[in-house]
This record gives C-alpha cells, structure tokens and sequence, in this order.
C-alpha cells in the first residue's frame, strides 16, 4: 500500500480540499461529510467517480495531509478486489503486449526513430534532459537548439511510475519508480532535466511521499533551465510575437509550485505574449483529460474533460495556447478539431523556438489524431473486460 499513514495523521478533516476542488465544489459541511467517509475507508461515489486527478487537492490542505494519496488509496483498493478493465492495460508503459507507445511505434517518422535509438545509450556526463514514457510518444520536443548543450537519455524501460499510480496499481508504480531509481544510479546520472512535468513530480515528491522511492538525483524542471539560459543570454529572442496566450497548466503543477508555474507566464511576457487565464489556472488548473479516465476506467471522461478545457481556452479568446506538458499538449491538439475557434495549441518551447527565429517542427495534429487513433484501436481489440489483479 501507499506509505501516507504519517501524512493521513495530519487531516482535520476540514474539507478544504473538496471546497476548492474546481470539479467537485462541495459546500463545507458536506465536504467534511466525504472526506470522513474516504478516510474510513468507504468507496465514496461522489468523488472518486468524479475527480479527474489534477491533484490540485494537496496544494489547496493546509496540513499537508496529501488527500489524493487518500484518492488512490481507494482506487487500488478496488483494483485489487475487481481487477482493470483490459483496455485500459495500454496505458501501461512496461506491458508486455500491444500499449499505446507501441502503437504509435508506426506513425513515428524515421528521424524520430532515429533519435530513440540515440538517446537509450548510455549518457556521456552526469546532467540529463530526461525525456519520460510521454515525451516517447511526440520526441520531436526534445530535438530543437534550445536543448543542444544537453545530452538527451530516454529508454523503453524506463518509466517513472506515474501511469501506474494513476490507475490505482500501486506495487506496480513502486517497482517501476524503484528501477527507474536504480537505473539513474547505474548510469552515475545525477542531475536530471525534466522534460515531463509527471516525471518532475514523481521523482522530486510523489514518488519519495507515496511508494518510498528515494531518488538519488537532482531534479530541475525544464522550464527553469530554459529561464535561466533566457537570463544569462544564452537564449537570445531575435523576434517579438505579438498578442495572448491562455496557458493549459498540467496536473502535476500543484505539486511542482508557483515558482515554475509563474516561470511559464515570465517566458511568455519575454517574448511578447501577454498571458490571458483560463476560468480555472495555476495549481487550481483542471486536468486537459487525459488522465481524467485512468483511476475511473471510463474513456468518456477524456472527452467530458478535454472538452471543458478546449471550452475554456476558447472562451480566453487568446491568439495562442500553451501547454508546458507533452501530455497536455497532445490531448489539448486532440481536441482543437472539434472546437475550431480554439486558438492553435503550441508547446512552450515552440513559441520560444519562434521567438528565437527558428521554425518549430510541428508533428499535431497528426500526432495527436493518430494518438485517438491507437486508444481506438486499443479498445476494438481489448474491450471493457476486467482482468484480475493477478492478471488473469
């Protein structure tokens, strides 16, 4: 189980996290009705069916009593009384079988294969830009002159856990944190560059906090690295853009802090943007949907929340979105179709790219279609059936 006993010891019970909650709102007296009901262990249907999982919970307690390990304390106690519907095991990194990475396997272009290959050898020095299970599915991210003094490291077998933790499988999460952890040792990494906002988190808190995992690594989020080049001069803008921008802030950003959050709005103003927020934004940002499914096992609610968020970007009326995470960035791009006054979805560095004079090589929408391809694909040949914890 998760190691939380120590942080469950801090709730008061107040209900702070349901009040805040930007998906569940519950007034006090019925939050602290919930809460009290999820710490005795009860399956709680008006909140675990509905979180979405943007963690926001444990940056909004003012104890530090971390709820959404409470969360997921829950849902992998249902995983192991009734098992996973089999879908589902394609958002597992390490499966053994057909997963969404392989899946996308086909549509990568031989540059980007090329680049995989290169990057899963060893590292030359000790600081790495480390690309997770995410940064796999659309790698162009991490080729660009904004990168180029850092050696890149990424391998098939190694995942930071997050999916896993996500759909409530524990053990699993805790082993794949575990040999990540090992696997950084064995290579002497020691400074890591986190090109996943997910892996920052899991690394630096979730990780440490919730499985016992300890990481004998630095971590920086790329964000900051990209700002403290931008300060030193090192990244020069040879050209201005023009307008606003609504910024889409991942889950993991509660757990990552204001620095790095506000690090993205500073970027932006640099290089001419003037930041316009959505309804919801910063630690309180709601999830862009693509891990609103995992812990419930319901495809629909990556359409319910994706929709909300490609809703809320376009009422900013923004000239331009921004996701600082690949997750985001694909889902958000996933949905823009079906919300066509959404204004273009780009990542961070590809506004930075642009403000630097160099031509960002854009691979969405395509990746993002071929991504809803595959989830597709996935359930036509896997359906809802359950699968015991055991796997059987």
């Amino acid at each position: 189980m998760l190691n939380s006993a120590d942080a469950r010891k801090k709730c008061k019970q107040c209900g702070t996290c349901l009040t805040r909650c930007p998906v569940i709102q519950a007034s006090p007296g019925v939050a602290r009705d919930l809460v009290g009901r999820l710490d005795a262990g009860q399956w709680v249907g008006e909140v675990l069916d509905r979180c979405t999982g943007c963690m926001s919970c444990d940056a909004f307690c003012p104890n530090d009593a971390r709820p959404y390990a409470l969360l997921i304390e829950r849902y992998s106690e249902r995983y192991i009384a009734s098992g996973i519907p089999r879908v589902f095991q394609n958002a597992m990194p390490l499966r053994d079988g057909p997963n969404l990475w392989r899946s996308i396997e086909k549509w990568l272009t031989r540059e980007e294969k090329r680049n995989l290959a290169l990057w899963s050898a060893p590292p030359a020095g000790d600081e790495v830009l480390f690309l997770g299970c995410n940064q796999r599915l659309n790698p162009g991210i991490a080729d660009t002159s904004l990168f180029r003094d850092l050696s890149v490291f990424t391998d098939p077998g190694c995942c930071c856990g997050e999916f896993y933790l996500r759909l409530g499988l524990v053990e699993e999460a805790r082993a794949a944190a575990a040999s990540l952890a090992g696997r950084f040792s064995e290579l002497g990494i020691r400074k890591i560059i986190a090109l996943c906002p997910a892996c920052h988190n899991m690394i630096q808190n979730l990780a440490p906090s919730m499985l016992g995992v300890e990481f004998d690594v630095e971590v920086t989020s790329y964000v900051e690295w990209l700002a403290l080049r931008v300060d030193r001069g090192e990244i020069v803008f040879s050209r201005r853009l023009e307008g606003t921008v609504t910024v889409q802030d991942p889950c993991h950003a509660s757990g990552l802090g204001k620095k790095t959050i506000e690090e993205v709005r500073r970027l932006l103003g640099l290089i001419g943007l003037d930041t316009v927020e959505m309804e919801t934004a910063g630690i309180e940002a709601e999830c862009c949907g693509l891990s609103a499914s995992l812990a419930r096992y319901k495809l629909a609610d990556v359409v319910r929340a994706g929709a909300s968020r490609a809703r809320q970007a376009r009422r900013t009326r923004a000239d331009f979105t921004c996701a600082w995470c690949n997750g985001c960035y694909l889902t958000m791009n996933m949905f823009r179709p079906f919300s066509p006054r959404m204004s273009p979805v780009y990542h961070l560095t590809e506004l930075i790219l642009l403000a630097t004079g160099e031509k960002p090589v854009r691979k969405v929408p395509w990746r993002s279609l071929q991504l809803f391809a595959a989830a597709l694909e996935a359930t036509a040949r896997d359906g809802f059936r359950f699968v015991s914890s055991s796997g059987e």
